[in-house]
């Protein structure tokens, strides 16, 4: 199902006026009832209840001009988890009051109650404890990384109590990123929130809680018909001998004849990582850079797919060499994020 980024529901005219002036700035669709349709505004289908629901399953975020308890009763058999829920703001037909009600940090409606209530001159409410604390939340800074975090509900509970409390955290970066700290702690304390792409970390005594950068492509080339278990065993051996953990791949970069491979499909499944082909012209263009295979070449086109693959894929950050074993060659790129800080 396709996700489209934001809707605003308002249910008179006077509060269709103001998506409408909402709309010069933020690029969302209007839905309202049918009797208050305009030319820049929706109907709701088939009724004001079922299509309410059905925008709240369609879109990354709902902005209600409407009564906070209209929105709670409507939307409440629909709504099932802060991972997956839309961000949902409410507020008033003045835009005096613009209301986080949902999915404040991981679905970003407290940023964008922020952007709203600036546009209306209003009042952003904002009651997400981290943020009456003035200190930054876990699950916000893994969001702003592309981060994973093992046991994301339980750890973003825990970690943010703490925070909010007063309490101790402490935090260390392995490499340079432009995060928000304020609340933590750069001394060595437990809990210590570690954020890296590494497999093997240093041992510690402390109570360590990883949040793993996803900034790593992985280029893959292997023979037709590889199994799910070989690939997965190489995949291990190329982490292992390269230090980065599975986890810290978010992309995964082929050639396209092996868009319908199987093995490597599973491998992108199975990590979470986005499966992206190119065309053997594509690869191409920076296949000179690598060592090359004529036996490939003849029978691909490119001498090299891994490591061509993590070259587009990367915008040439190629961070490792060729990995190969039992058919399957691995290569390693380094994605370029906004928060990372030049070196």
């Amino acid at each position: 199902m396709s996700i489209d980024k934001i809707a605003i529901i308002a249910v008179t005219a006077r509060g269709r006026d103001l998506a409408i002036k909402l709309t010069n700035t933020i690029d969302a669709t209007i839905f309202v009832p049918a009797k208050h349709v305009n030319s820049k505004s929706q109907a709701l289908k088939p009724d004001f209840r079922t299509g309410m629901q059905a925008l709240f399953s369609k879109h990354q975020g709902l902005i209600c001009i409407m009564a906070t308890g209209i929105v709670v009763r409507t939307l409440a058999p629909v709504i099932q988890d802060k991972l997956s829920d839309p961000a949902v703001l409410v507020m008033d037909e003045n835009g005096e009051f613009v209301i986080s009600l949902l999915s404040g940090h991981v679905g970003g409606a407290n940023e964008l109650t922020e952007k709203v209530a600036a546009l209306t001159n209003g009042k952003a409410v904002i009651t997400t404890a981290t943020d009456r604390a003035n200190v930054a939340a876990i699950d916000n800074i893994a969001k702003a990384i592309d981060g994973y975090l093992p046991d994301f509900k339980a750890t973003t509970k825990r970690i943010n109590g703490l925070l909010a409390a007063g309490e101790e955290v402490g935090i260390y970066l392995d490499e340079p990123l432009t995060i928000d700290q304020r609340g933590f702690t750069e001394k060595a304390v437990s809990p210590l929130i570690y954020i890296s792409t590494k497999w093997h970390l240093p041992e510690t005594d402390l109570e360590r809680i990883r949040l793993i950068p996803r900034h790593r492509v992985l280029g893959v080339g292997c023979r037709k018909g590889i199994s799910t278990e070989t690939i997965d065993t190489a995949f291990k051996h190329f982490c292992e001998q390269e230090n980065i953990h599975p986890r810290a791949f978010a992309e995964i970069h082929s050639i396209s004849i092996k868009e319908q491979e199987p093995a490597i499909r599973h491998l992108a499944e199975k990590w979470d990582m986005k499966f992206i082909v190119h065309s053997a012209e594509e690869l191409q263009t920076v296949a000179e850079k690598y060592p090359t295979s004529e036996f490939v070449k003849k029978t691909v086109q490119v001498g090299n797919v891994a490591l061509s693959s993590a070259d587009i894929g990367s915008s040439g950050n190629v961070i490792s060499p060729r990995f190969a074993e039992t058919g399957v060659t691995f290569a390693a790129g380094k994605l370029t994020k906004n928060n990372e800080v030049a070196k």
